[in-house]
């Protein structure tokens, strides 16, 4: 299938790690992400030695900076501060091992996918990332997000895929890791339509959800206040044990 003849610029926002305070709002083209992305960083310890390290050494070895694929109000990456999202991001921390050979031929637009740190043929751990005709709003991320990966086996999905403010790691890989990256040719999802074939997306308590949930919120909920701008003790721990989300 040809590639889309009106892609358009994406906007992105760039941190140079999980933890900053700081982003930097870009646009890109979605070639340009994918080249980008066609690419891994080889750090030095091995898959086998990878998943026996502490959780705190495991983020820090993946942490090579990553995206928000959308555009970032006051430059930071909080829940209530996504002005848009242009892309949609998707983790498939669980998904079947045959996976990465049928999402091809199941995907109807045009994305791309890359393994990410975790990953191992046995138990593969993918990154989807599909380009929108038009930016959405955070609750219509929520919504396209959730009834996508109902299409595709929604408890192969990790619910992070669902946050707006979501940010996606660069590809990383350990020294002896495989790196899978493939692009799909397609269309690009067209927002409208898309939501025009679920006419009760706003409700919330109607959208899909995995097996290991039990409610959905949706970014227009009572806003939470952001820990890492805590005072006091409660503000020293949520810092050093921020999880990055």
């Amino acid at each position: 299938m040809k590639r889309n003849t009106n892609a358009r610029d994406l906007h992105i926002a760039y941190g140079n790690s999980c933890y900053a305070k700081t982003w930097t709002n870009k646009t890109i083209t979605f070639d340009d992400l994918c080249d980008r992305l066609s690419n891994t960083i080889h750090t030095t310890e091995s898959v086998q030695e990878y998943p026996r390290l502490p959780k705190a050494d495991r983020d820090r070895v993946k942490d090579k900076g990553g995206f928000v694929a959308g555009q970032l109000k006051n430059n930071r990456r909080q829940r209530e501060s996504v002005a848009s999202r242009s892309m949609l991001a998707f983790d498939a921390d669980r998904a079947s091992v045959g996976f990465l050979a049928s999402f091809e031929t199941s995907c109807d637009y045009a994305a791309c996918l890359y393994t990410t740190h975790g990953h191992t043929p046995e138990a593969p751990r993918v990154r989807i990332i599909v380009p929108l005709t038009r930016d959405v709003s955070p609750d219509e991320y929520v919504a396209i997000t959730r009834h996508l990966a109902a299409q595709w086996g929604i408890d192969q999905f990790d619910e992070c895929s669902y946050r707006p403010h979501q940010l996606m790691y660069w590809p990383t890989t350990p020294s002896n890791g495989e790196y899978v990256f493939k692009r799909i040719e397609g269309g690009w999802l067209d927002p409208d339509a898309f939501l025009a074939s679920h006419p009760d997306w706003k409700d919330c308590t109607l959208l899909p959800t995995s097996s290991r949930e039990s409610t959905v919120r949706t970014p227009s909920d009572k806003k939470q206040e952001d820990p890492l701008a805590k005072t006091g003790i409660v503000g020293a721990f949520c810092r050093a044990y921020h999880p990055c989300v």
